[in-house]
């Protein structure tokens, strides 16, 4: 199947810490993919798990991994240094493949040349170093944008962003008010509401300026484009 980003919120606390449990993998499946926190701070740290087993660590809003869990584990992501009070969307691009992260959205296949010297005792088998050529098959994880949007009363569209999969908004529970989303020409009584802590499943437009949201002021709303 192709990658579907798997999308999860958190707000981080007082002291910067969050934690983003993942959805649970579908039983007879194998998710497999990286994961990243857009927008978060360089110098925050995430501790990635499954079912509490340690896989490893983040730093940023890097992308890490691949990590692979089974039906019967759930990845989260335990994140400190975390700008306090702040809602952040953490996205894993699984798939279903296993073990084998598919390509994310393209393959690169550069060409690789060179020699490779042969450890003792094997050695005495080989005439010297030798020769490796031919193409190695990279994966790379899909361009992710993340921000916020300052309502004012009136229709605001989001920034100009290509999407390749689509776009997700949410509302930090900080929001003292609902939001009307949909596009162009949205009005509070048209749009889809979307309240304080609530996030959109993933929107299939092309770019997010296709979307508008009005809300009251100071609200915001947070968009993620994949």
């Amino acid at each position: 199947m192709a990658i579907i980003p798997q999308l999860v919120t958190a707000d981080a606390d007082v002291d910067g810490d969050a934690v983003f449990l993942f959805p649970d993998v579908p039983q007879g499946e194998l998710w497999s993919g990286t994961t990243t926190i857009p927008g978060a701070p360089a110098g925050a740290i995430g501790t990635v798990t499954a079912s509490g087993m340690v896989l490893g660590a983040m730093h940023g809003p890097g992308s890490y991994g691949p990590w692979t869990c089974d039906y019967s584990q759930r990845l989260a992501i335990s994140a400190t240094g975390l700008a306090p009070g702040t809602q952040y969307v953490a996205v894993w691009h699984a798939d279903s493949k296993g073990s084998e992260y598919s390509t994310y959205p393209a393959p690169i296949t550069p060409t690789v040349t060179g020699s490779v010297a042969i450890p003792e005792p094997l050695e005495i088998f080989f005439n010297g170093p030798q020769p490796v050529t031919g193409t190695v098959s990279l994966t790379q994880a899909g361009g992710v944008a993340a921000g916020q949007v300052v309502m004012t009363g009136a229709a605001v569209a989001l920034p100009a962003l290509v999407a390749t999969q689509g776009v997700v908004l949410s509302a930090p529970t900080a929001n003292a008010h609902p939001l009307a989303l949909g596009p162009s020409g949205v009005s509070a009584t048209t749009g889809l509401v979307l309240g304080a802590g609530q996030m959109t499943p993933l929107l299939p437009v092309s770019n997010s300026a296709d979307l508008f949201a009005i809300g009251t002021a100071p609200d915001v709303v947070s968009f993620l484009v994949t």
